[in-house]
């Protein structure tokens, strides 16, 4: 071996080691970066010398599907939890004053009616009940139509987040694929990598989605209908628009921009954007259909008993609730008193005969134990309380997915810091041995190069 192959050596063994410091250097700099991946020197020692074979990555890319099927999960779950813990404070009737006590409270005025069909104050008493019921029927709708308008608003927020996304994994594609894949395992690109890994998990808390990888470590992106959202360095960006949907033209239809005709709701079936979809039209509509079958059935038994009776001026009885909308909408949000009624309280018919009894509203009153709704298997207060407690089992099944997703999170997270973390300890115990193998490199060095001087003087 000549003196020239030592010095060689000696050079290969210094830049080899003073890239694993720096690299250590890298690492330590970044512990605290979320979604950092540390890297590591892998060196393949040869016969003559030893060199760096090249940058490792330490990641798990099954670690790395499994945490973006949690971000999907625990997106859909959050948006639940938030969308309906509202929903639950309009429904929650455990401190009173909520639409079954009102019914009991309505009831029981046309008791006290019975008892006394002429009484002034106990025709202004059902009035008043009367007003607060349907007062609080119109108030629970409301609320749950602006639950619907607030998801409905999140929609085309988080579309515009989703086109970010993919723009962001685009543009890393194609920085990737301009490096080439000679320089895979330069430290630049593995911080693409992780960058990429990040924005991944970001849009799975959004829609999901899959993606496949091809050989020039460029990803594509598709939803769960196959459409791509991206595909190297392009992207098909999604939009949103109004005019499509059946139940209301006010709510936001998701699009892809080039393709405004086709509805793709179905296709986006977790995250937070499918989340806020079916709040909106299942999950909240739901409950209103329920009032609003509620309201409508109520006010239909009412009128009809009501009709049936006589009032004091000896008149057969009119509506007694009225949808104050025209033309009619049986919706609890448009439930009222009949105006005649509260103009003038000797309207409302408690009398079976002309006579002035108190026979409609004994009848009145029995109503509330009838077999009204379900198709004859449930009273009016039995099925509203079957209603909120259905609100509660929503509320209480996204609470526990949250939870527990929120849980799967955390242990896979830990497992990726784990594997893919940097541990300060580690990388100091590295640094020593890098520094140990160049000063090593250096004294190497210095001797080949006393060696050559000593050659050269003979030579003299």
């Amino acid at each position: 071996m000549s003196g020239i192959d030592v010095l060689n050596i000696a050079k290969d063994s210094l830049l080899s080691h003073q890239t694993a410091i720096n690299l250590t250097g890298t690492n330590i700099a970044n512990a605290n970066t979320p979604g950092y991946s540390r890297q590591r020197a892998a060196f393949s020692t040869l016969v003559e010398s030893v060199e760096i074979a090249g940058i490792e990555r330490i990641y798990d890319q099954f670690l790395g599907v499994q945490i973006n099927e949690q971000a999907n999960d625990l997106g859909d779950s959050e948006a639940k939890k938030d969308a309906l813990g509202r929903i639950e404070m309009t429904f929650n009737e455990t401190d009173g004053g909520g639409i079954n006590e009102l019914l009991n409270k309505f009831w029981g005025a046309w008791e006290d009616l019975s008892a006394n069909p002429s009484g002034q104050a106990e025709r202004q008493t059902l009035v008043s009940v009367s007003q607060s019921l349907t007062s609080l029927f119109r108030s629970y709708s409301d609320e749950l139509l602006s639950a619907q308008d607030d998801a409905n608003a999140r929609i085309p927020v988080l579309v515009d987040q989703v086109n970010d996304y993919a723009s962001d994994i685009a543009d890393i594609n194609a920085r990737i694929l301009q490096a080439g894949t000679d320089d895979k395992d330069d430290p630049g690109l593995n911080s693409l990598r992780d960058k990429r890994a990040n924005v991944l998990s970001e849009l799975a808390e959004l829609v999901d989605f899959h993606y496949v990888k091809d050989s020039k470590d460029s990803i594509s992106v598709f939803l769960s209908n196959g459409m791509p959202l991206v595909e190297g360095g392009e992207t098909w960006e999604l939009d949103v628009v109004t005019e499509n949907h059946a139940e209301n033209p006010s709510f936001y239809d998701v699009v892809f921009e080039d393709a405004t005709d086709v509805v793709i709701n179905s296709s986006i079936t977790k995250g937070k954007l499918a989340a806020f979809l079916e709040v909106r039209d299942t999950t909240a509509k739901g409950y209103m259909d329920s009032l609003d079958a509620l309201a409508a059935a109520l006010v239909e038994k009412v009128n009809d008993q009501h009709k049936l009776g006589y009032d004091m001026n000896q008149n057969l009885g009119e509506d007694f609730f009225v949808f104050d909308i025209v033309p009619e909408v049986e919706e609890a949000r448009y439930m009222k008193v009949s105006a005649a009624i509260i103009a003038d309280i000797n309207k409302i018919a408690a009398s079976e005969t002309v006579n002035g009894d108190g026979g409609n509203a004994v009848s009145m009153n029995t109503i509330k134990d009838e077999l009204t709704m379900d198709d004859g298997k449930s009273t009016f207060s039995s099925y509203y309380s079957s209603l909120v407690a259905q609100v509660g089992q929503d509320v209480a099944y996204v609470n526990r997915s949250f939870d527990h997703h929120t849980n799967l999170m955390s242990q896979l997270t830990n497992r990726r810091e784990g594997i893919s973390g940097v541990s300060i300890d580690e990388e100091m115990m590295n640094l020593i041995r890098y520094q140990t193998g160049y000063n090593a490199s250096a004294r190497l060095f210095g001797a080949a190069q006393e060696l050559g001087d000593t050659l050269m003087n003979l030579v003299r």
